[in-house]
């Protein structure tokens, strides 16, 4: 039996399998992009290997997630070291798996490039649902809205401030802060921390106070803790034991002692 509110020290497709069908209501998957496979111990050999396991773990978060359910996956274009997340989505809707929602593009700060072509300086991520009925909570930004038209009911618009589009610019990558960046015990740099506010924005956007949050590869528990704080419930795997012992559960145990607003 699985604990809610737990971070589970072992592979994803280990606590899928303790996971009843139906049961999740929201995934935010941030995968481990292709060719890194030595530094998060796992073995790709090619692209036809890395889109094999991809779509073991996504067929099992299908079997988990709630009719009414959501799943984000983060990715690349296909820039460097990341396998494409366009194919990845083709056989998604190939296989008639999910639905297409939304393809957000996050833009960062930071880019990564050669001296030939343009910098890439953009994540990718992909909204998708189960079916046609799912939990959404309309995403406003921190910029007001100046708008004095009428709305498409011909009423006064109400809201205060600007609906978030599918292109996300006014937040920052987590590198940029130096409030979220995580060293393990043995001074090696976490690469891939997601900021607190992404992660809010989705967890937001997708779920209700009290629903259930997976998060299938928790890196440095960024999903955890906009979790306790939106007040979620979350169950959570990560594969490798520092990032659990050194990073994951020092920020639970601190977030755990502040109030929540």
């Amino acid at each position: 039996m699985l604990t809610i509110n737990s971070i589970y020290n072992e592979d994803c497709f280990v606590t899928m399998s303790k996971i009843e069908d139906k049961t999740i209501d929201l995934i935010v998957a941030d995968p481990p992009y292709f060719e890194i496979c030595g530094e998060f111990d796992f073995i790709w050999k090619s692209q036809s290997d890395y889109l094999c396991w991809c779509e073991k773990w996504i067929i099992e978060c299908r079997r988990i997630l709630k009719d009414n359910g959501t799943i984000y996956i983060w990715g690349a274009i296909g820039f460097g070291k990341g396998y494409s997340l366009f194919k990845l989505c083709d056989w998604i809707e190939t296989q008639k798996l999910f639905i297409v929602q939304s393809w957000i593009t996050q833009r960062n700060c930071r880019g990564r490039g050669t001296r030939k072509g343009y910098m890439c300086a953009r994540e990718e991520l992909v909204h998708l649902t189960k079916g046609k009925e799912y939990t959404w909570n309309p995403a406003y930004s921190s910029e007001p809205s100046n708008r004095k038209d009428l709305g498409f009911n011909g009423k006064p618009r109400k809201n205060m401030y600007k609906r978030v589009s599918d292109v996300w610019c006014d937040i920052a990558e987590a590198s940029q802060s130096s409030k979220e960046r995580f060293k393990t015990s043995d001074g090696q740099n976490f690469p891939t921390v997601k900021a607190i506010k992404l992660c809010n924005r989705i967890i937001q956007s997708s779920s209700n106070p009290d629903d259930v949050v997976y998060i299938p590869f928790a890196g440095s528990g960024s999903e955890i803790i906009s979790c306790i704080y939106n007040r979620r419930n979350w169950i959570a795997s990560e594969k490798k034991s520092d990032y659990v012992k050194d990073i994951i559960l020092p920020r639970v145990e601190k977030m755990m002692s502040m109030p929540l607003s």
